[in-house]
């Protein structure tokens, strides 16, 4: 479905973004992997015609530098899973009037400032190369909200603020740009952090998805595949829920 595609993936380390690069290489994607984390090293060493790039999301010429990897190994860029993504101070509830300022700056920057960053340095590279997708990771609390988490669902509605206008200003240079919407999903944002401090917060979460449980990253890694794809060459502007049914309750 990606056979050939060069095709950028931020947060690639673990979770859904180390989900999507396993599953874009099965499906042929010449792939650029880009973290923080120093487990991307590994990541793209399991992987044919992969290469890693050590990156912060939210600095321009940490992205700049990702973007010209790709376009110097593969001879361009096709796509781009934008991924990366942090949950709130140690994944606690807190609200708004409780909620400090700092952490606010800190999730703001790599949920928000990070997406503007991939995509600024991302966008020219796809035009140049004749067009190509962009997919980001939204959540679910893009479209809805929770008590105690507003700066997480803050940052994720502002995600698909930034989605559908760059897909209204660049349609007409053949960029599509769509955002997937998971819901709860075994990652170890989840799974790690806020399981450990909420041990109920499991099996609630399951009841809350009418198919029953949490999703598994390569199902939402899938999502983005198609999008990623030129099956899905009619679609921009979109915002996929791929949530159990949790937004139709």
């Amino acid at each position: 479905m990606l056979e050939g595609k060069s095709i950028l993936v931020t947060g690639a380390a673990s979770g859904i973004g180390r989900a999507a690069a396993e599953l874009f290489a099965r499906y042929g994607a010449r792939l650029t992997l880009v973290d923080r984390s120093a487990a991307v090293e590994e990541v793209a060493a399991g992987l044919p015609q992969a290469q890693a790039v050590a990156a912060d999301v939210a600095e321009p010429e940490d992205m700049a530098r990702a973007v010209a990897a790709a376009t110097e190994r593969f001879g361009g860029l096709e796509g781009a899973f934008n991924n990366a993504g942090i949950e709130q101070r140690e994944a606690r509830m807190i609200p708004i009037v409780d909620y400090p300022l700092d952490d606010y700056d800190r999730v703001m920057r790599v949920n928000l400032r990070g997406m503007l960053v991939c995509l600024k340095a991302e966008i020219p590279a796809l035009i140049a190369a004749g067009g190509g997708s962009v997919v980001n990771t939204a959540s679910v609390m893009g479209w809805l909200a929770q008590p105690g988490m507003g700066t997480y669902v803050a940052s994720k509605h502002g995600v698909i603020g930034l989605t559908r206008t760059a897909a209204l200003e660049y349609a007409a240079q053949g960029v599509r740009v769509n955002a997937v919407l998971p819901g709860a999903v075994e990652t170890p944002m989840l799974t790690e952090r806020a399981f450990k401090i909420y041990p109920e917060y499991g099996e609630m979460v399951a009841k809350q998805h009418p198919l029953g449980r949490m999703a598994q990253p390569v199902e939402i890694a899938e999502a983005a595949a198609w999008l990623l794809s030129d099956k899905s060459s009619f679609v921009t502007g979109h915002t996929l829920a791929v949530d159990g049914g949790y937004s139709a309750v």
